[in-house]
């Protein structure tokens, strides 16, 4: 009766732990700009470098052309449009991201599920390469053979550190049965033709790598709707082309993921069935008996079944295992909470809006939860793979093995599993840095709307504040800790300096965007956050230079600008109103800062009062990067001039609805601007009473050469032979223009 008594209690308990509130939010924080786009796949990753994490989507299903796109993330920002989209539009399924060709970049593999032609066609998986922080908007690497791939992924199956890719294949909706492939890395880019072909034939729906028997390399597995799931062992860097294991209920099923659900050091099969085409349609696990076997009958299933299509694994409320997040087709997003060993069979978690759910992830969008570990693994069995203790992560930083810091090309990862595989197994230990966020919000690719991001509640475990966070150098910041029960403090200000007290207060001299880092210790121990880009300090001029000009000719004024963000674009509203009746002839950016840029437009122009708006974007239709901090011309005003002796001003100013902005991105502001000026005369006119050349000028000239008289108005005009230095040879040059019918005076119009 105790015992029983016992039980009852542990269940109410359990039972009450999950009515709880969750740290979810049910309704999204977050919706991309387009909802008829069919997103299907979605990876994030930082894209640019910048720290920040970036969302990538591959997009059209079997529904619709459509370009693949990239969001990046703005100061802890989503914005709602993309910055980057693929040049090419495709039936794209599901992506994959990783650095190919060890660069440092993330480059974008897309699975295109169908030809241009629809269903009944076949298509070639793309991978975009990234060299700029953008990938290229033409696909740098196309597949030796066209399939029907709804899925992909990457990981190193032989062993050398390198990224592989892999394609599930085949067309359920039409009966098509083709060989899943793996196309192998050379080092520096994929084969041009699968080295790997699988002698079953499939219709299959998704895969995912993971190493299921521990012996240090990646298996694979496979679901689709013919298998409902497989595995392929990996043998020492040798993948078997026959399955290894199946599922004894080979019904239909859409996407798989591995992890370890039950905490035992070993991972299990989580798959998500799908109903559509056959089967009950439920959220399944198969667990790993401990020996890398994987029971061939599952050890969980959901209560209910249905369209079943999207998976993610994270520990969302922080009680040490982690928690399935599961969405269907026309279905609210649910989450199924890990109560130890298993999950409850029943969601303790449902968005309020239902969706056609594609892909799901766990990532700290603004990573205001995001903290630095260091894992370090004792082993010299001759593994080469191994994980990190959390997941997902937001970063890998860096993989010091037998005490010596790791190149890239050295070893690759995938930051949903947490994997490593490295070229050289350790001798005797690896040590992994990597960021990982204890709040992770819960992203969702949408076939039928838009793509959506529910914010995680929780409180971040380091907190800290600043009572301002942008403004002009010298600004002064003053920083507040407002961690729970903290203790000891360091802090580094993203310019050098750094103070260990509490509450500090810092002046940033210089201009820049900075990242913020505290490190201190709470009562479970030392932690730490970085804030990117935090601090944003503007000191940023744009002006034009002071010109002398002669009457009628064509001139060019460059338009400076000294930033110290990196820039997207520009609105320059520009005015050469003025006494000296300047006219407009052009605007170019030849030997400019943004020669490269996309869009340079006059977006305004009233010619009657003189003025202008221009407008230059860095990334419309490529990969082009922002405007790197700096000084230089960023813009060519080509005049004509007329009159002489007269003078106007040329601003960079806004005026009526057209505003001067630089636009970061994460910030839109108005640099300070200095005006210049345009002062016109007429070549020739020495002693600036404007009716020369003549004879007075002559002699003016000959008492500046030789007697000690003033200097000419401007210099400019004296140089008759354009030669750029007032000398004899001008004198000698006007004396044959005003009395032996030699060629008129033709100073050249530069500035002096």
């Amino acid at each position: 009766m105790r015992s029983s008594l016992c039980i009852l209690v542990t269940i109410i308990a359990a039972a009450a732990s999950v009515l709880q509130a969750q740290p979810v939010e049910t309704s999204p924080f977050w919706q991309s700009g387009y909802s008829g786009n069919y997103s299907t796949g979605m990876i994030w990753r930082d894209c640019n470098g910048d720290g920040l994490i970036d969302v990538f989507f591959s997009n059209g299903n079997d529904m619709a052309l459509a370009k693949s796109t990239i969001y990046i993330n703005q100061r802890g920002v989503l914005p709602s449009w993309p910055a980057w989209h693929s040049n090419n539009a495709d039936y794209s399924g599901h992506g994959a991201i990783g650095d190919l060709d060890d660069n440092g970049r993330p480059d974008f593999l897309v699975a295109n599920y169908l030809g241009q032609g629809g269903f009944g066609t076949l298509n070639k998986p793309d991978a975009y390469y990234n060299m700029t922080g953008l990938p290229n908007v033409v696909a740098d690497w196309q597949g030796g053979t066209a399939t029907n791939s709804f899925s992909c992924a990457l990981g190193d199956v032989d062993g050398d550190g390198d990224l592989d890719f892999v394609l599930a294949t085949g067309d359920a909706y039409n009966s098509i049965f083709q060989s899943d492939q793996i196309y192998f890395n050379n080092g520096s880019d994929l084969d041009a033709n699968p080295g790997w072909l699988s002698s079953a034939t499939t219709m299959a729906m998704d895969v995912t790598f993971g190493d299921l028997d521990n012996d240090g390399d990646l298996d694979l597995i496979f679901c689709g709707d013919d298998i409902g799931v497989m595995a392929y062992y990996n043998d020492a860097g040798t993948m078997p082309t026959s399955p290894s294991w199946q599922c004894d209920s080979p019904e239909a099923a859409n996407t798989v993921i591995v992890g370890d659900v039950d905490s035992d050091g070993w991972l299990d099969i989580i798959v998500a069935f799908n109903n559509q085409l056959g089967g009950s349609g439920e959220f399944r696990v198969y667990f790993n008996d401990g020996t890398g076997v994987i029971n061939s009958s599952p050890g969980w299933q959901s209560s209910t079944g249905g369209y079943g299509a999207a998976l993610a694994l994270y520990d969302y409320d922080n009680d040490g295992d982690d928690d399935l997040a599961a969405g269907r087709w026309w279905d609210r997003p649910r989450i199924y909470e890990n109560l130890g060993t298993t999950f409850t069979t029943s969601p303790v978690w449902r968005a309020d809006n239902s969706t056609v759910a594609e892909e799901m992830a766990w990532i700290d969008i603004d990573g205001d939860g995001e903290e630095l570990y260091a894992d370090t693994i004792y082993h010299s069995g001759g593994h080469k793979v191994f994980y990190t203790t959390r997941h997902p992560l937001q970063e890998v930083s860096a993989i010091i093995v037998d005490d010596d810091i790791l190149n890239i090309a050295d070893y690759c990862y995938d930051l949903v599993s947490g994997w490593v595989s490295l070229t050289t197994a350790p001798s005797s230990q690896i040590v992994i840095y990597y960021r990982f966020s204890n709040k992770c919000d819960l992203a969702i690719s949408n076939w039928d709307t838009y793509n959506y991001a529910y914010a995680n509640t929780n409180a971040p475990d380091v907190d800290f504040s600043a009572d301002i966070t942008e403004g002009w150098a010298p600004l002064t910041v003053n920083f507040t800790d407002n961690s729970v029960g903290a203790w000891a403090w360091f802090w580094q200000f993203g310019d050098g300096g750094d103070v260990s007290i509490q509450n500090p207060t810092h002046t940033y001299y210089g201009g820049g965007a900075y990242d913020v880092q505290i490190d201190n210790v709470l009562p479970d121990g030392p932690h730490n956050r970085t804030q990117r880009k935090m601090i944003v300090v503007l000191a940023d001029t744009i002006d034009t230079p002071d010109v002398n000009a002669i009457t009628n000719k064509t001139i060019t004024i460059p338009v400076i600008l000294t930033n110290t963000q990196p820039l997207d674009g520009f609105v320059l509203p520009i005015s050469y109103a003025g006494d000296a009746n300047l006219s407009f002839v052009g605007i170019n950016t030849d030997g400019c800062r943004t020669d490269y840029f996309d869009q340079v437009q006059i977006t305004g122009q009233d010619p009657w009062v003189k003025r202008l708006s221009v407008t230059l974007t860095a990334n419309m239709t490529s990969s082009n990067m922002p405007l790197e901090p700096g000084t230089g011309p960023i813009l060519n005003l080509v005049l004509e001039t007329a009159g002489a002796m007269e003078t106007s001003n040329i601003t960079v100013a806004s005026y009526g609805s057209y505003d001067l902005e630089c636009d970061a991105g994460y910030l839109v502001y108005e640099p300070h601007a200095m005006a210049g000026s345009v002062s016109v005369y007429r070549c020739g006119d020495i002693n600036g009473n404007k009716i020369g050349p003549d004879v007075e000028d002559l002699t003016y000239l000959v008492n500046y050469l030789f007697l000690g008289g003033p200097n000419p108005v401007v210099e400019l005009v004296a140089d008759m032979d354009g030669s750029c230095d007032v000398n004899v040879s001008d004198l000698t040059y006007l004396v044959a223009y005003l009395f032996t019918g030699g060629p008129a005076p033709d100073c050249e119009p530069q500035e002096w």
